[in-house]
């Protein structure tokens, strides 16, 4: 039962991030309301936003059935400018996917021209009964009869151009979304996958002879080839935007492998097997002179292990508040992707390693708030008790909604 709290405690945090951050997705800076919505589509009772690609508003009536749906321009169209600013659209659609109405939410271009527009029937009902695959696929709006506004011809093209490029952004991602692909390095990190299980499962000599191999393929392959390493950046951004299984299947099977199998099986395949950087400081840890080695007190312990509980705490706080953090400088993972890493995820793998050279494993011990979520979720043996851990795991998860309710 305790393996089961601890798995679903992860589940809620991540669904708890993706739909604060579907909120903001969809809503933004200037949350829209049903009020606005039933200006056009009156049984609307509440709204919904929509995780999928479209990232618009699905409506809802009293008896809970989808009547509609309500997306804005904003902000994927805020680089459309009119005669001095952008202009924030809405657009309501109803349950045949066909537009009931547009209107003019806000707009920092030239007022007196953005009244032209709001008060000309003729432009403003021109996209009534379209779908929403009509508009995304108007080009020109001469063509299609949208015609505009005379005195305030620029707000209300940019207006026009703002409506269609947003559907147009949301056709393409439906699109894109739907798309299946299977690249090499999907079946080379399921190979690498099936081989981390076979060393820690297999037990006989003749195939723990290969470890070493199976290590430097991993360190070579896996790590400088590939750079697929987990990490918090690519955990929350997969709780943020959805997991990609289509682009990258291989990627996500083998991710989530590394926490299922621990769960089951007591056995962590990633950290013990797998992770290139746990692989470095095993080999650093060999190499060392026993008398270089330091010994940490229990004292000195308890305090190094808040290390990445402090970090996971850190990326909730960058992840609700959208704080201008990057998740890839808090851990060594991208350095492994040396033309791409920045100075801070280069600055922790170094340090990290050197001090793995005096403390053996310290940055895995002491450092990684990934593999302190994995070993979360192992399998222990003996009784499932009630732990500091499970504790802790109770605590993000408290945080982690309190969040989610503040900044709803």
């Amino acid at each position: 039962m305790i393996q089961i709290y601890r798995l679903a405690v992860i589940a809620l945090i991540a669904w708890l991030i993706r739909d604060h951050h579907t909120r903001l997705r969809v809503q933004g800076d200037r949350p829209i309301t049903a009020h606005e919505v039933r200006d056009f589509l009156p049984e609307t009772h509440k709204l919904k936003p929509d995780p999928g690609p479209r990232a618009g508003l699905i409506a809802f009536d009293k008896a809970g059935n989808r009547i509609g749906y309500a997306a804005r321009t904003m902000p994927h169209s805020k680089q459309i400018i009119g005669y001095s600013g952008p202009t924030d659209g809405l657009i309501v659609l109803d349950s045949d996917d066909k537009v009931l109405g547009v209107k003019i939410r806000h707009s920092y271009d030239t007022p007196s021209h953005v009244e032209d527009v709001r008060l000309e029937l003729l432009f403003m009902e021109s996209w009534n009964g379209r779908t929403w695959d009509e508009i995304a696929a108007i080009t020109d709006l001469a063509k299609e009869e949208i015609w505009a506004v005379s005195g305030a011809t620029r707000t209300s093209e940019a207006l026009a151009e703002s409506i269609s490029y947003r559907m147009r952004v949301g056709t393409e991602n439906s699109n894109r979304s739907s798309v299946f692909g299977f690249r090499w390095q999907d079946a080379v990190l399921i190979l690498v996958l099936i081989g981390g299980c076979v060393f820690a499962f297999a037990k006989s000599e003749k195939i723990q002879r290969w470890r070493l191999a199976f290590s430097i393929g991993s360190v070579g392959i896996f790590g400088i080839l590939l750079g697929d390493l987990l990490a918090q950046s690519l955990l929350i951004g997969w709780a943020e935007s959805g997991i990609p299984w289509r682009t990258t299947p291989g990627l996500v099977l083998f991710a989530a492998a590394m926490f299922v199998i621990p769960w089951i099986t007591r056995q962590p395949v990633y950290c013990q097997f797998i992770c290139p950087h746990g692989i470095l400081q095993r080999w650093m840890m060999k190499l060392r002179p026993q008398k270089w080695r330091v010994r940490l007190g229990e004292d000195r312990k308890w305090v190094a292990r808040l290390i990445p509980v402090f970090l996971l705490g850190l990326v909730a706080l960058v992840t609700f508040f959208q704080l201008p953090i990057d998740l890839a400088g808090i851990e060594p993972f991208d350095a492994w992707l040396i033309r791409s890493a920045g100075l801070a995820t280069i600055l922790i793998f170094t340090v990290g390693l050197l001090v793995s050279f005096f403390i053996p494993m310290a940055y895995c011990k002491y450092g990684c708030p990934t593999g302190l979520l994995l070993e979360f979720v192992r399998r222990r043996s003996g009784p499932g008790e009630f732990g500091v851990r499970d504790w802790t795991g109770l605590v993000f998860l408290i945080v982690a909604l309190g969040l989610h309710i503040l900044l709803k």
